[in-house]
């Protein structure tokens, strides 16, 4: 009785496992969390990995249950396990507030992590062709719920927009013209199209097979839908623009990546410190050259920047297992999906996508016995040990998975809060958040703001009593603290620098030494960011308010070299030579500075005004250098020639100066000298001589 018990478990087990995974595929896609800061590309990134950790679990009990010694593996998904190893030694290597950044971020160890994990469970429920369909129909919900609201999105007055709900002021949701349920118009476009291929295909199987039209209808309206959605969202794309990072500077920083680390690259999750590190100045030219970019403008090439050499040959390795597939019914699709993945930036709904059907429709399986024998019965220990180490893999990422997702609800709550000028209650969640998780080094740099931010209220206040300056006092050494704190956390941010900066740059006349801790931090931003015109701005902010004009000068200069399309860095450098009184070259950069504005706006007439006074200036100084230079000449005319003219010291050498040149020879001729007869009653005499050579 107890075997077909086990039995009935088993079976059991095994059906809720596959059901499991069926719900995840029509959950994935359509996933937001909106209780935390980054509710849509996080949040679905952390869904993933938590629904990698649960769907393992279920098959743990599946193997354990059922007694199973069997598990199945495949090309494909060794690559993948590969990927995940390799990412994960690269996490290991960061520092940890990378590693905290890079853990549930996307693109980051956890996303690799679960893609592997996710291959492995998806290839032992690879039973059958009905399994891969089954799991298609699901996905097919998901894609049409997307497809519906994104067509009501649509049909919306422009003028609605944005809808915010349950209201403004404390909004979970907030839709505007580009909000998709997907969390992107191009996520929802990939999988619309993706599957608007596979209804497609099965409406010209059943034609083939010469079936009864009603038997095909719901293909043919499914497909209908799909593909008008489809076009819809491409349209709306190229209506409403799509920010993406340009090929070349997104080449540029790889090749400059893989310059100083070939094989490990900036480390997985890590694109962002590549854009602010290598990024041209070219980069600034652009129309989006103030947006600050986590992807590569291509996937192969994020790949490559982030992980190296091995990661790019592991994806290699992927894509050649692909091309010997070519005979495979899905070879095009999945080319699609590849296609999507390699040169259009990465996508995680294209990327889930790709390694599903990588994993489910291409390459044979292989079966591996899980067998080591123990004791008399020889009983089997290698499944029980094989959970065990998962189990110890879901625990260790389930706990970081809840602590993370706690901090960030606080982190919302607290921005919620200082939307509405709640400064304690902001305060007190953003410690909670700390408090959870200590080594998100983004936490720390919001609370140094909001340090600062409570200190600066305070000191704003005509009547400041004792008991508000010892809280000035306390704030501000917390806003240092914590903006240290950052730095230390990821030392390599520029964007932390910076905060740091600005704090020290806001307590110069309350703390001496400010403005010098102030130049180091903001020097440091500036080797972190080079191509960032602001960062420098900045710097010569505070060099020009210190009275250092030459200095400040060299940093504007810098910063129109980096943007010369800059306005301000423009008017600043103008600034700088008119502290120099180097009137000529104010009055130049001053109107290359008003030749960048509009000409309707406030800082057009301001700068213009501005102009017109240095330029007055500059004709008053030329007409005065004019007039002594005039006076000089006819002063000059008037002199008479100089004949007077003083004995001059003989010439020293310093030993620096000093030839070694042999003396012998070079010493003159002896001469001989005779004295020339005199009278002798001659008065006085005076000698002479000559000489004789």
């Amino acid at each position: 009785m107890s075997e077909i018990d086990g039995f009935c478990y088993a079976v059991d087990m095994n059906k809720i496992f596959k059901i499991y995974l069926r719900l995840f595929m029509f959950l994935l896609p359509l996933y937001f969390l909106p209780i935390i800061a980054n509710g849509t590309d996080w949040a679905k990134n952390w869904f993933l990995i938590v629904g990698a950790m649960v769907g393992l679990v279920l098959w743990i009990a599946d193997l354990l249950l059922g007694k199973k010694d069997k598990v199945k593996t495949s090309k494909i998904l060794w690559l993948m396990l590969a990927l995940a190893v390799w990412s994960g030694i690269e996490w290991w290597r960061m520092g940890a507030g990378l590693r905290t950044r890079t853990w549930v971020g996307p693109f980051g160890f956890g996303t690799w992590l679960a893609l592997g994990t996710w291959s492995f469970l998806w290839l032992q429920a690879a039973d059958s062709k009905a399994e891969f369909k089954k799991q298609m129909n699901f996905l097919t919900v998901a894609g049409l719920l997307a497809a519906v609201s994104s067509l009501i999105v649509f049909l919306i007055p422009t003028s609605k927009f944005p809808i915010s709900i349950p209201n403004e002021k404390s909004a979970l949701i907030s839709i505007n013209q580009s909000w998709s349920l997907t969390g992107s118009l191009i996520s929802e476009a990939i999988l619309l199209i993706f599957l608007a291929w596979e209804w497609v295909a099965r409406v010209v199987k059943k034609l083939k097979l010469n079936e009864d039209g009603m038997s095909y209808i719901k293909e043919m309206v499914v497909s209908a839908v799909l593909v008008l959605v489809a076009l819809l969202d491409i349209y709306r794309i190229f209506k409403l623009g799509w920010v993406i990072l340009d090929f070349t500077t997104s080449w540029v920083i790889a090749v400059e990546v893989f310059k100083r680390s070939p094989i490990f690259g900036m480390g997985v999750g890590n694109f962002s410190q590549a854009f602010d590190l290598f990024r041209p100045n070219s980069y600034n030219l652009t129309q989006y050259w103030s947006n600050l970019f986590s992807v590569s403008g291509m996937g192969w090439l994020q790949i490559w920047t982030e992980m190296g050499l091995v990661g790019l040959v592991l994806v290699g390795g992927v894509v050649l297992s692909w091309i010997r597939s070519k005979k495979n019914m899905n070879f095009w699709r999945t080319g699609f999906l590849l296609a999507v993945v390699l040169f259009l930036p990465l996508n995680l709904v294209a990327l889930f996508l790709l390694v599903w059907v990588l994993i489910s429709r291409f390459g044979e399986s292989t079966e591996h016995r899980l067998w080591i024998g123990m004791g008399e019965n020889s009983f089997n220990a290698l499944p029980y040990l094989v959970s065990i180490v998962m189990l110890v893999l879901v625990g260790f990422t389930m706990t970081n998975m809840v602590k993370q997702v706690r901090a960030g609800y606080y982190i919302r709550e607290s921005l919620v809060a200082a939307a509405k000028n709640d400064a304690t209650k902001t305060y007190n969640l953003q410690i909670k958040a700390i408090e959870i998780d200590p080594n998100m080094a983004d936490y720390r740099n919001i609370y140094s703001q909001t340090n600062l931010a409570i200190a600066s209220s305070l000191l704003s206040q005509e009547d400041i009593s004792d008991e508000d300056k010892e809280k000035v006092s306390v704030l501000l050494q917390q806003a240092v603290q914590e903006g240290k704190t950052a730095v230390s956390l990821d030392s390599l941010n520029p964007h932390y620098w910076s905060n740091l900066a600005s704090i020290y740059r806001s307590m110069v006349g309350i703390l001496e030494g400010s403005a010098d801790w102030s130049y180091q931090a903001y020097t440091q931003a500036v080797a972190l960011d080079p191509a960032d015109p602001m960062t420098k701005l900045d710097l010569g902010g505070l060099l020009y308010a210190s009275n250092n004009f030459e200095e400040a000068d060299r940093v504007f200069e810098e910063a129109v070299k980096a943007k010369q399309d800059l306005a301000n860095a423009w008017y600043n450098w103008a600034y700088s030579a008119k502290q120099m009184n180097r009137i000529d070259l104010a009055v130049q950069r001053l109107g290359q500075a008003i030749a960048l504005v509009p000409v309707d706006s406030g800082d057009y007439e301001t700068a213009s005004k501005e102009l017109d006074v240095w330029k007055k200036e500059l004709d008053e100084a030329i007409k005065k250098q004019q007039a002594a230079l005039a006076a000089q000449q006819q002063a000059a005319e008037q002199k008479e020639p100089e004949t007077l003219k003083a004995p001059e010291p003989l010439p020293t050498v310093g030993d620096e100066e000093q030839v070694n040149v042999p003396a012998e020879g070079l010493e003159p001729p002896e001469a001989e000298v005779t004295a020339t007869p005199v009278p002798s009653k001659a008065p006085s005499p005076t000698p002479s001589a000559t000489v004789t050579p």
